[in-house]
């Protein structure tokens, strides 16, 4: 009985005293499972199709079927994503370097009405990126390195150790490698 309340009290993922026992996951092992976790997801998904241009309605399908993430993704998310990192294409066009996402935009055929289908696909860049993000949370580390208001993710000395211990734990294989993204 001891053992089930200390289980209870202790991280799943990183082994250590959680701060609130009511939570299933360390205030840590949360932030570094939603930090940036949906971006890496969809770009691993766009990587894996052979990174090809696609668009967003073929995006969220790769992504749903994709088996590191845990929930249903909408196309308003992906959207966002893709727009998020298509800006910064438009600021490194003016540099001619650094595309990010590369964008193709497709004309519709004569006498078809609307708007031109947009395709996405990941740039030289951000495939060094995504290696990083991935070697990033094998070592236990956020993905992301601010957070959504600018302001720096803080690595106290106790949040060390708990990256410490989920690297141990993952080469161990106490637990998958994405077991505790997007929870």
């Amino acid at each position: 009985m001891d053992s089930d309340v200390a289980q209870q009290q202790n991280c799943p993922s990183c082994g250590q005293e959680k701060e609130r026992p009511e939570k299933p996951l360390c205030e840590y092992c949360y932030i570094r499972g939603t930090l940036g976790a949906a971006k890496l997801v969809l770009f691993q998904a766009m990587r894996d199709n052979g990174n090809q241009y696609c668009t967003v309605e073929e995006l969220v399908e790769l992504v749903n079927a994709h088996p590191n993430k845990k929930h249903p993704v909408k196309r308003d998310a992906v959207y966002k994503i893709l727009h998020r990192y298509s800006s910064q294409y438009e600021y490194s066009k003016k540099r001619k370097k650094g595309y990010l996402i590369l964008k193709k935009s497709i004309k519709r055929k004569k006498g078809q009405r609307g708007r031109p289908k947009v395709k996405y696909k990941l740039g030289a860049n951000l495939l060094k990126r995504l290696e990083k993000y991935e070697d990033r949370w094998k070592y236990g580390l956020p993905i992301n390195i601010r957070t959504k208001n600018g302001d720096k993710f803080r690595m106290t000395l106790d949040y060390n150790n708990r990256a410490n211990n989920i690297s141990i734990k993952l080469r161990k294989g106490e637990y998958e490698l994405y077991e505790y993204l997007l929870t």
